[in-house]
């Protein structure tokens, strides 16, 4: 008789068994699924706060560079100095203690006060906008006297002033001033010097003669007896600023700072992300470098104290340039307001104070 051997193998799966199979692994899936969603989103999440960061660290060093530097003019603060401008406009015509800061307060989405300038573009409703003027030291020293009042600037070279036609400049000693424009640079004597021309400009109505006042400038011929300004070995030659900060649309469409440089044709982008700038003034009412209010370019300007100004308080709201990285409406305090924003975008609000250094012993 012949025996067979029992088949104890399993031979297949029940319906039962395969579909507690296809449950399971839609489970880890899920689960897989989920973690990579998750960590992905909090990587953008942390992405976009470290660009925000990086923006907002970017936005504050520039302000406060040039808010610390407001007034220089050389060796002595602009108040202890006589500064005669000879470079037509759009240059102020006076430099002085009541306008190396000044700013606009926003009074509503279409108001400033003082008014805003045509030449900064579309200007953000609701946001300020801060003009600081100053010279730049870049290491050029004259060569020698100057021996008339109309004569080339010649200093040494190499210096870190990259001179070009048409840039605005300031020569300075302890004593006096003057800002002008360059009609013309050129290298002499192998390199080792520059020749700067202060023509008469195209279209201008400014002399070009180097005269101790306003008063004695001259349309023409010379500063009259005894008002030429005849710099010597202890004069400098300074690059001049006059920069205005503002909130404006972006390339990508969201606000951005921007900055405009008095004699430029137009003004640059900086740093986008940035979707209001307010600006408070700290005025020093009895001389003692002690600020005693924080107040508005308004209440400043109606009081004629821009003279007073020792510090300024710099309030940004920043925001991320990605959206729905946040799970509900985050709510923000924000100048005496509380913001909500329903497009999912982290805003934050940096807040510093910038003493005006040329003004505080």
């Amino acid at each position: 008789m012949i025996s067979h051997p029992i088949h104890n193998h399993q031979s297949g799966l029940t319906l039962i068994e395969l579909m507690i199979a296809l449950v399971l692994g839609l489970l880890l899936v899920a689960a897989a699924t989920q973690i990579f969603i998750s960590n992905q989103q909090t990587y953008r999440v942390t992405e976009a706060h470290a660009r925000l960061q990086d923006n907002a660290r970017f936005a504050t060093e520039v302000l406060s560079r040039d808010i610390r530097a407001a007034g220089y003019s050389g060796c002595r603060t602009i108040e202890n100095i006589n500064v005669v401008t000879i470079a037509g406009a759009p240059i102020p015509a006076n430099i002085d203690a009541n306008t190396i800061i000044s700013g606009s307060n926003a009074e509503s989405a279409t108001t400033w006060s003082p008014a805003v300038s045509g030449l900064l573009g579309t200007v953000v409703g609701g946001t300020d906008v801060i003009t600081l003027q100053h010279a730049k030291g870049c290491g050029a020293t004259l060569t020698g006297p100057i021996g008339s009042s109309n004569a080339n600037i010649k200093v040494f070279a190499p210096n870190s002033c990259n001179l070009n036609a048409n840039d605005v400049l300031m020569i300075s000693d302890c004593t006096d001033a003057h800002v002008f424009r360059a009609s013309s640079v050129s290298n002499e004597s192998g390199g080792t010097q520059q020749n700067i021309a202060h023509a008469i400009s195209s279209g201008s109505n400014q002399a070009n003669h180097f005269c101790k006042s306003y008063a004695s400038l001259p349309q023409s011929g010379s500063c009259g007896a005894g008002n030429a300004k005849l710099y010597g070995y202890d004069a400098e030659l300074l690059t001049f600023s006059a920069v205005t900060y503002f909130i404006r649309l972006g390339a990508g469409g969201s606000p951005a700072l921007w900055s405009y440089e008095v004699g430029s044709a137009t003004a640059q982008e900086l740093v986008e992300g940035v979707e209001n700038l307010q600006v408070l003034y700290g005025a020093d009412d009895n001389n003692d470098d002690i600020v005693d209010r924080y107040v508005t370019a308004k209440v400043i300007n109606d009081a004629a104290d821009w003279d007073r100004v020792i510090s300024a308080q710099i309030s940004l709201l920043m925001a991320t340039l990605e959206q729905n990285l946040t799970t509900e409406p985050q709510v923000v305090a924000y100048n005496g307001n509380n913001i909500t924003g329903n497009d999912g975008r982290i805003r934050r609000v940096i807040t510093t104070v910038v003493g005006v250094r040329n003004r505080v012993q």
